[in-house]
């Protein structure tokens, strides 16, 4: 249910931008409408009742047309409260469900008295949209229905805003005032162009499509930029992600997952790293500013084909190519301004901590090294402990600061230095639970096995699993095959810790011969080391010493 609850919330946001432009359409004609009807009351010649019969049908009328603007408050408002666990979310929530199946019923109403002279395409677009409106509102209703479904906080608690990060209330607000704005203009512009031009306009579910595939497209276009140029800088590709297509390298291998709850997601990455952690950091500037630069020349080359369609054989997409250039614009200005939309920063925010220097350099500078052990034979006792330390101690809440003492823990970790390591994991552990709690699953596995191996202490091991467990998670590679086996380990569970390592050790050494995977496989003979000799000397975790030899 907190899944389908999050979904919701994302839903009541999509309809109050959607319904916000809708009204942008309908509230100048409600207004038109209503003085037309003032003016032709005071009029002569108009019986009294044929005056007030005008005036009943405009005023009604126009409250139809000024529903689109009524649907984005309570939607918006729904969003706004839903997503801050604010204590009226739940009042707010079932509102905007409710709208949500109403305001399908002025579409419903004339569909219904004269379906048969509209086009079938536009038509299926109607049936679509006041499906999924009512499948909104009634799932709405179910979800916020019970009294205690806002008894826990639907999201994270936003981490709060990190001292030198180069982001800002301001920002945060010009970004959405861009896109907002931007994407308006856009298809406001190319609807009165393609009409001036005389060319077909697209309604309904093919509109839709187009949409959604021009938001694709565009993503697409940014992340091969940040690709594409990233490895001509000689960086390795290790993730790229379109909305739902996702491609990882997971074991060694490339995989491919497609998330249908990411289909209407307006997210990407390309996660690139380093062969030389020495690398210059203009040579990291040059990676990101590849992907608000792509978009910009996506944005432009389709402008230039959009403009040009009328008489080619390619007429039949400038809407499509329209869309494209709106995306790509608005996305290029808006990647570029220093916000921080969830956990990770925009390119813009990203590039200034670079020029800037200082702890969010250091931050760079560190993650680039630790990268660089999953593509060369550098593994986590190479790590730069003085540029990690020196980040930790100016960035120490939210992701960013937890991943950092999680990689001082693999250094101390792969140093055979255990009350440093153990130090470590304990500041990741208070950060989490203050700041960070919206890690990915992958992270939990870290905790898991850390708890059980260096702190010795099976209650947390366990409640770490449990955190994960309540996260979903989709990937069971050597991670997640080692932390439950020192989980069952630490339980006093022999036989099924013993299966639990024989799996994690199959898959460490099909691993490729990279730093990170011998670390990996280092970590596979410590916990082994500790399941064979539970009983003599459990507090020895030498292992690496007592192995090799």
């Amino acid at each position: 249910m907190p899944k389908l609850r999050r979904f919701l919330c994302s839903c009541f946001g999509n309809l109050a931008l959607i319904f916000l432009f809708v009204s942008f359409g309908t509230l100048p004609l409600a207004l038109r409408l209503l003085r037309q009807a003032v003016n032709e009351s005071i009029g002569s010649g108009i019986a009294p009742a044929q005056k007030a019969i005008a005036m009943v049908a405009a005023a009604l009328v126009s409250f139809i047309l000024a529903i689109p603007l009524v649907v984005t408050f309570i939607s918006g408002m729904a969003w706004w409260r839903v997503k801050k666990g604010k204590a009226a979310a739940r009042g707010w929530a079932t509102a905007a469900s409710l709208s949500a199946i109403l305001s399908s019923i002025p579409i419903l109403l004339p569909m219904s008295f004269a379906w048969a002279s509209i086009p079938i395409g536009f038509l299926m677009g109607l049936l679509i949209i006041c499906g999924s409106m009512t499948t909104i509102g009634v799932a709405g209703l179910v979800a916020f229905g019970r009294r205690d479904s806002m008894a826990q906080p639907v999201f994270a608690a936003r981490q709060p805003r990190i001292a030198g990060d180069g982001t800002s209330r301001l920002f945060d607000i010009l970004a959405l005032l861009v896109g907002i704005i931007g994407v308006y203009i856009g298809l406001t512009s190319w609807l009165r162009w393609g009409n001036a031009k005389g060319l077909s306009v697209d309604y309904g579910i093919l509109y839709f499509i187009e949409i959604a595939a021009a938001l694709l497209i565009t993503i697409a276009c940014h992340e091969l930029g940040h690709a594409t140029i990233g490895q001509a800088l000689g960086m390795k590709l290790r993730a790229f992600v379109v909305g739902p297509f996702q491609w990882r390298i997971r074991d060694g291998r490339w995989k491919f997952q497609f998330l249908p709850a990411k289909l209407f997601s307006s997210g990407g990455s390309a996660a690139l790293v380093p062969t030389n952690p020495e690398q210059s950091r203009w040579k990291g500037i040059g990676m990101i500013a590849a992907g608000p630069l792509a978009s910009l020349l996506a944005g432009l080359t389709a402008l230039g084909i959009a403009l040009s369609a009328k008489g080619h054989p390619y007429e039949q997409y400038w809407e499509l190519l329209a869309l494209i250039a709106t995306f790509g614009l608005v996305g290029f200005a808006m990647n570029l301004i220093p916000v921080r939309p969830g956990a990770l920063y925009s390119d813009g925010a990203r590039i200034y901590q670079l020029l800037r220097g200082g702890p969010w350099a250091d931050l760079h500078r560190a993650f680039s090294v630790a990268g660089s052990t999953l593509v060369t034979p550098l593994r986590p006792r190479d790590y730069d402990i003085q540029t990690i330390q020196r980040a930790a101690s100016s960035i120490t809440q939210g992701r960013q600061g937890l991943v950092l003492r999680l990689l001082a823990s693999y250094y101390f970790l792969d140093h055979q230095m255990m009350p440093e390591a153990r130090e470590a994991l304990s500041e990741a552990e208070s950060i989490f639970k203050k700041s960070a709690s919206d890690i990915p699953a992958d992270l939990y596995t870290d905790f898991v096995y850390g708890n059980a191996i260096l702190h010795r202490d099976a209650a947390a091991a366990r409640q770490w699993w449990e955190r994960m467990e309540a996260r979903k998670p989709t990937h069971f590679g050597v991670d997640y095959q080692l932390a439950q086996g020192a989980l069952f380990w630490i339980e006093n569970r022999q036989k099924e810790a013993r299966e639990a390592w024989s799996k994690a050790n199959l898959l460490a050494q099909r691993l490729p011969a990279t730093g990170s995977n011998e670390f990996d496989r280092d970590r596979c003979a410590l916990l082994h080391h500790c399941i064979e000799n539970e009983g003599a000397n459990a507090a020895n975790l030498l292992c690496f010493q007592e192995t090799a030899s």
